[in-house]
């Protein structure tokens, strides 16, 4: 019975992993919104901090955008828009503030301004990214 349970789950686990890396793998849309809020998110944080404070490292910065994106697809897909867009900004207040920037005193307050410069910088990020499409194409 136990066997039976472990090859379920192993199945399963092989069938998620295989959803999501296709979804990464195909979906370039996903990987460059990433890569933008990743240098957005990691640029942001490292003014919140300050100069002498040493961030977190990338790939957690990574992680953490890939993360707040998967869930803000899923929410805009099942939600209204405005309940998405608090859903989405809540994830990425909350793990900013939990594991971003939890060994600072910055606290919520400092979360808030990350998080809202972070969107700034991402807004830039992302025109300059359609200026540079618009050109290639």
């Amino acid at each position: 019975m136990r066997a039976r349970v472990n090859s379920t789950v192993m199945t399963l686990s092989g069938a998620l992993a295989l959803a999501v890396g296709g979804f990464v793998l195909y979906n370039l849309n996903f990987v460059v919104n990433t890569l933008a809020m990743t240098v957005a998110l990691y640029a942001a944080m490292s003014i919140v901090v300050g100069p002498g404070a040493k961030l977190k490292k990338l790939l957690c910065v990574f992680v953490i955008s890939a993360l707040v994106i998967v869930i803000s697809e899923l929410a805009f897909s099942f939600f209204h828009q405005f309940v998405a867009l608090c859903i989405s900004l809540f994830v990425l207040l909350a793990m900013t503030k939990y594991s971003l920037i939890k060994d600072h005193d910055s606290g919520w307050p400092g979360a808030l301004f990350g998080v809202g410069l972070s969107l700034i910088f991402l807004l830039v990020v992302e025109i300059i990214l359609v200026i540079g499409r618009l050109f290639l194409i």
